[in-house]
């Protein structure tokens, strides 16, 4: 069974890039051709946003159209490496990125365990 489309984190996504770009929900609506009140409903996720309007977004906003999931089950495993963590870690000092990595090995060290646990039973 397919997890729910999450169009609250959709629409979290969309506000970010706006505000990003410094566009207010009326001018990025008339940029993607819906009101300022459309725009609204869909940044809260009261309104499904579709997909031609999210490729309309993606192209004014300058977002790859995998930004739009990343916080939800779609999100392609590559766009979230390059796009969310890498940028994360470019942010960090050498420190910082030797305890990153030693976080690192001990989630991937407990999700090994989990596996080899769910394979026992």
């Amino acid at each position: 069974m397919q997890p729910e489309i999450d169009y609250c984190k959709i629409g979290q996504r969309i506000k970010a890039a706006r505000l990003e770009k410094g566009y207010s929900q009326a001018e990025l609506g008339t940029l993607v051709g819906c009101s300022n009140n459309h725009m609204s409903h869909v940044e809260v996720g009261q309104t499904k946003v579709s997909l031609s309007m999210l490729l309309k977004l993606s192209l004014v906003l300058e977002k790859n159209f995998d930004y739009f999931f990343l916080d939800t089950p779609y999100a392609k495993r590559e766009s979230l490496i390059n796009v969310e963590i890498a940028d994360k870690l470019n942010q960090c000092n050498a420190v910082t990125l030797i305890t990153v990595n030693k976080i690192l090995d001990a989630l991937i060290e407990q999700q090994d365990m989990i596996q080899q646990k769910e394979k026992s039973d």
